[in-house]
């Protein structure tokens, strides 16, 4: 299909519709798709800015294992608590209004943590930061089907959504190569063999940091820190001077449909088994799968792998799901959706043997961290539990149908 210009329609000259008269492409569905997704990709990548440096920060700031599992469940804690507020925002206000509001906190989180103060306060500085790092989640990380439904065309909409939806992903695998390049690991050359992240460790002393190294340390994560906060910034003040609510004209038929009460719309979702049967299993496997991410480096930790190695692994683990998400969200595209399921269910399966796996390598078929050994295996129930779910998943794509539909010949 050739966009010679915005000023004509690009499908197929333009489809008549009953509501709003003719659709049209823009190109510019392009920048909102990108700003949408860098926006998704800082989000995460700033939200697991601890895990991938937990020993050098343990070190400096003598920081435990529990204080960086609290940093991190800030993320899942305003996620859950502020979802319903985004929904009806998204809803009734718009995605610039939702888009705003989450840009908002993103920027003042990244802000927070830049904030100088005693070494000893520093944990509850980083603790406000990342409860406002969490409030910019729910729109960033699940709003992507609402961007490709207002601004692509029916044979570009899963592909779109999955652009936004593996964004997250690509963020977190940044997280992964980002810490560890610029907050190097603590030299254990002069020091106990006991781990900084040990849950008995209160001091600095007991990993045998020299204040000097301490002190380096700590210029490496405050770098990081306005680094994070500047990048933030950009894809802020970029959303704020272009990000529309919706295009001029929608896209498809199917976008120009008037929208259900949002009320009555939640309500007919809560009694469609069908759509929450989808959306447990799409909770169980994301949850679980991103709370073991945010925590590799201390599950690895404990099998002698150090804090590069682990930020390498998931770097590459993520960068494997960005590549996956897009090649399979095509494919689906190109098939009309009629393979949705099919590639659900393999990808599920190919996951399901990948991370049993993992609990094999990990626990050398017997657990030996009973701090993590637990994660691994959730991570295992994840991918066996929502298989069922799936399976009795029936494929119904009411959007599509529609735009199909009223398509000429």
């Amino acid at each position: 299909m050739m966009e010679d210009s915005e000023i004509t329609p690009l499908l197929r000259g333009g489809i008549r519709t009953p509501t709003t008269g003719i659709t049209k492409v823009y190109r510019r569905r392009w920048y909102i798709l990108f700003i949408f997704s860098m926006l998704a990709l800082v989000q995460t990548m700033v939200w697991n800015t601890w895990g991938p440096i937990a020993d050098t920060a343990g070190a400096v700031y003598g920081w435990t294992q529990s204080d960086f599992a609290m940093l991190n469940i800030w993320g899942s804690v305003t996620y859950v608590t502020s979802m319903f507020f985004y929904s009806w925002l998204m809803e009734s206000k718009g995605l610039r209004v939702a888009m705003l509001v989450s840009g908002v906190w993103l920027f003042l989180g990244t802000a927070i943590r830049c904030i100088p103060v005693p070494l000893e306060n520093t944990i509850w500085v980083m603790h406000v930061g990342q409860i406002g790092i969490g409030l910019s989640g729910p729109v960033v990380m699940a709003a992507s089907p609402a961007v490709s439904a207002a601004w692509f065309p029916p044979h570009q909409r899963t592909t779109a959504t999955a652009v936004g939806a593996i964004a997250p992903i690509v963020g977190v695998a940044m997280s992964f190569l980002i810490g560890p390049q610029l907050v190097h690991n603590v030299d254990t050359r002069n020091a106990s063999t006991v781990s900084p992240l040990n849950e008995s460790i209160q001091s600095n002393s007991h990993f045998g940091i020299s204040p000097e190294q301490k002190h380096k340390h700590m210029l490496e994560i405050n770098r990081l820190m306005y680094l994070e906060f500047a990048i933030s910034g950009v894809f802020f003040f970029a959303s704020i001077l272009y990000f529309p609510k919706r295009p001029p004209l929608p896209p498809s038929l199917s976008a120009s449909r008037q929208r259900q009460d949002f009320f009555a719309g939640f309500k007919a979702l809560c009694m469609n088994k069908q759509f929450m049967g989808l959306a447990l299993a799409y909770a169980i496997f994301t949850g679980v799968y991103i709370g073991w991410t945010t925590e590799l480096t201390l599950i690895l930790n404990s099998i002698g792998v150090d804090q590069d190695s682990a930020g390498w692994m998931g770097f590459s683990a993520s960068v494997a799901g960005f590549l996956g998400g897009l090649m399979f969200g095509r494919l689906v595209d190109l098939t009309g959706g009629k393979i949705m399921k099919l590639v659900l269910l393999s990808l599920t399966v190919a996951s399901l043997g990948i991370r049993v796996w993992i609990v094999l390598i990990c626990g050398k078929y017997i657990p030996f961290n009973t701090g993590y050994a637990w994660m691994n295996w959730a991570m295992l129930g994840s991918a066996v539990l929502i298989i069922p779910l799936l399976l009795m998943y029936k494929d119904h794509y009411n959007r599509l149908e529609i735009d199909v539909a009223s398509s000429p010949e």
